[in-house]
C-alpha cells in the first residue's frame, strides 16, 4: 500500500521551539543530494530516505521510503501503515531570523527567514498538529543543546539585524542576485571563529552566531556559579557571627558591623573573631574557696527563679559540683 505524505513543516503554526519556519527561506540542495530519514534525529539510526519533497501552500511535505533491509526500517514502516506513526521532524541550520508582526495573533513573533535542511526524521512526539518538532544544528552540524537554544536564536536575530543594515556587495558585475562578499580576516580571527580558507560574509556570520551563543551559555553558567558562591558565603557569614555572639566574643548589637566587615574580607573577619576571647559562663565563676564548689557572694540571695533566668548552665553545674548548695537553692522558690 502507498505510504502517506508526511508534513515536515506548516509555516502557519509556531513550532515547539517558539518560532515560525518560513518555507520560502529553505535551502534544500544539500539535503536533496542525500535525503536521509533518521529515527528521531539519531545519526546512527538511518531508516530510509525522503522522496518528492514539495511545498504545497503553507506545507512542506515529502514521501517516506523506508529501508526494509533493516529491522528498524521495517518496524517503522509497519507503524506508519498501521497508523501509529504520523509525526515528522526537520533537522535544520538557521541562517537568519527576525521578529515580525503576526497578523493572526497581533503579536510580534519570531520567524526564521533563511534556513538549510540537514535531515528529516520520523518521530512519535509532534509538537503540534502541523508544524512538528525540530532539531536545530550549529555550523559544525552538531545539535544545539536545549539550554543554549534561546541564546543561539537571540544571536541569530541580532546578527540578522546587523547584516540587514550593511551595504550589499554585488560581485556579479551586473544584474542578478548579489553574491556573498569575501572578507579578509587575520589568522588569529580565523582560528577563533573556527574558519579556514577565504570565508565569505555568510560563513563569518554563521561562525559569529555560534561563538556568540557559546559565550552566552558560558556567561549564564558563570553567573549561576557566582550567585551560588555568594549565597554560600552569606550563609557562612551568618553562621560565623551567630557563633561569635553565642560564645560571647561579640554582642548582638555588633552583628551588623561584623557582617559588613565579612562582606569585604571574610577570612580577615573570621581570624579577628577567633582572636577575641570568649565570655566565661557564669557557671565557671562558681568555685569554692577550699577547692570545692560554692556560690559567689553576689549570688547568695538568688532564688531558683533568678538562677534559671540568669544562669541556667551555672545551676546545672552546681547540681553536679555542689549538691548541697543546689538543694538549698531549690528550697528558695
Amino acid at each position: 500500500m502507498p505510504l502517506p505524505r508526511f508534513i515536515l513543516n506548516d509555516q502557519r503554526v509556531k513550532n515547539s521551539h517558539g518560532f515560525y519556519l518560513l518555507n520560502a527561506g529553505g535551502r534544500f540542495d544539500r539535503f536533496l543530494a542525500n535525503p536521509v530519514m533518521l529515527d528521531n534525529h539519531d545519526p546512527d539510526r538511518l531508516i530510509g530516505r525522503w522522496e518528492d519533497l514539495a511545498v504545497e501552500g503553507d506545507l512542506l511535505t515529502a514521501v517516506p521510503v523506508f529501508d526494509e533491509g533493516t529491522e528498524l526500517g521495517r518496524e517503522r514502516k509497519g507503524q506508519v501503515e498501521r497508523g501509529f506513526l504520523k509525526g515528522a521532524s526537520i533537522g535544520l541550520y538557521i541562517h537568519a531570523a527576525e521578529y515580525r508582526m503576526n497578523p493572526a495573533t497581533g503579536e510580534n513573533e519570531l520567524y526564521v527567514t533563511e534556513w538549510e535542511q540537514i535531515e528529516s526524521s520520523t518521530t512519535a512526539l509532534p509538537s503540534n498538529a502541523g508544524a512538528l518538532t525540530l532539531k536545530i544544528y550549529d555550523q559544525g552540524r552538531q545539535p544545539v543543546p536545549e539550554e543554549r537554544l534561546a541564546a543561539y536564536l537571540d544571536s541569530i536575530v541580532r546578527l540578522t539585524t546587523i547584516n540587514e543594515k550593511m551595504p550589499t556587495i554585488n560581485q556579479n558585475g551586473g544584474g542578478g542576485a548579489p553574491a556573498p562578499a569575501s572578507v579578509s580576516l587575520t589568522a588569529a580571527a580565523q582560528v577563533a571563529l573556527g574558519l579556514s580558507g577565504t570565508p565569505d560574509s555568510a560563513a563569518i556570520s554563521a561562525a559569529v552566531v555560534e561563538l556568540s551563543a557559546r559565550y552566552e551559555q558560558e556567561k549564564a553558567a558563570r553567573e549561576k556559579l557566582e550567585t551560588e558562591a555568594a549565597a554560600a558565603r552569606e550563609q557562612a557569614t551568618r553562621e560565623m557571627i551567630a557563633l561569635a555572639i553565642r560564645e560571647g566574643r561579640i554582642t548582638a548589637d555588633q552583628q551588623a558591623n561584623y557582617e559588613k566587615l565579612a562582606a569585604a574580607d571574610y577570612e580577615t573577619t573570621k581570624a579577628a573573631l577567633e582572636a577575641l576571647p570568649t565570655k566565661a559562663s557564669l557557671s565557671a565563676q562558681v568555685k569554692g574557696a577550699a577547692g570545692g564548689s560554692g556560690i559567689p557572694a553576689e549570688r547568695k540571695a538568688w532564688n531558683l527563679h533568678a538562677w534559671m533566668k540568669e544562669d541556667m548552665p551555672g545551676l546545672r553545674k552546681l547540681k553536679t559540683d555542689d549538691p548541697e548548695a543546689y538543694a538549698e537553692i531549690l528550697k528558695r522558690v
